[in-house]
């Protein structure tokens, strides 16, 4: 399928918006793959994010969820779901909740990963580890894997802490602030996946995008089979950029 991404040409002149720096804090009793998710944080207050799942069962091991260690003689074990040259994998269906135990090997660099969706969630909950199964990043990106969100966590292989990035810094206009905006203009982003086969519905995109040092969010949505638009909305103000519609061609 073939895009006719026509470029924004105008951008309205934004004073830089500083963003503050945002940590994430621990709530008890509140894990969810690691990601100790800050109360404040309005995207996710308004999501019906899972509850705390340590364990899932597949055959007769015990799978931990939440770890700083990746479990590398079970994933061996269960690794069916999805064999190729550069991954391996299987899933794992816990009620309302798809979590997705992955090995990549890129130029004999191997890098293991685990990916949780709720179908109530605009977000994938994502852990990455080194070959020696130690935590490598923890991240939380919408669920098409266009942006990130919140504080991404970077570790060494040893297992420390070495970065921590804000990736809302700038953007004064939250994500949650554009849903909203979205909704009020007739426009409905489709929350999480469908279970059990984890479809995802990547005609719905939204990235974030810095042009000129400016912030940007960028939205795709159908308006028809063959339609659809692309929005550009200032990350400082939610104020409209761009709206320009496009037809899909074929290949």
């Amino acid at each position: 399928m073939k895009i006719l991404f026509i470029v924004m040409g105008i951008l309205s002149l934004f004073t830089s918006c500083s963003g503050r720096k945002k940590k994430l804090a621990k709530k008890e009793g509140l894990v969810l793959n690691e990601f100790e998710v800050e109360k404040s944080k309005s995207y996710l207050d308004t999501d019906a994010l899972s509850n705390i799942v340590s364990f899932n069962n597949k055959g007769n091991d015990t799978i931990e969820v939440c770890t700083k260690k990746f479990d590398i003689a079970t994933f061996e074990r269960h690794k069916k779901d999805f064999v190729t040259n550069y991954h391996e994998g299987y899933k794992v269906l816990n009620d309302d909740t798809l979590r997705v135990y992955s090995k990549y090997i890129n130029d004999n660099e191997v890098e293991y990963t685990i990916e949780e969706y709720s179908k109530e969630s605009y977000f994938c909950y994502l852990n990455t580890y080194f070959a020696n199964g130690n935590m490598k990043s923890k991240r939380i990106l919408n669920i098409t894997g266009d942006m990130y969100l919140g504080v991404s966590l970077y570790y060494s292989k040893e297992g420390k802490l070495e970065k921590e990035v804000n990736e809302d810094e700038g953007y004064c206009f939250t994500f949650q602030q554009l849903i909203s905006l979205l909704e009020k203009r007739g426009v409905f982003i489709p929350k999480g996946i469908t279970l059990p086969d984890g479809f995802i519905d990547y005609r719905y995109r939204i990235s974030r995008d810095i042009i000129d040092d400016l912030v940007v969010y960028t939205v795709i949505y159908p308006l028809s089979d063959r339609k659809d638009v692309i929005l550009s909305v200032s990350g400082k103000d939610g104020s409209i950029i761009k709206e320009i519609p496009y037809t899909i061609e074929d290949n």
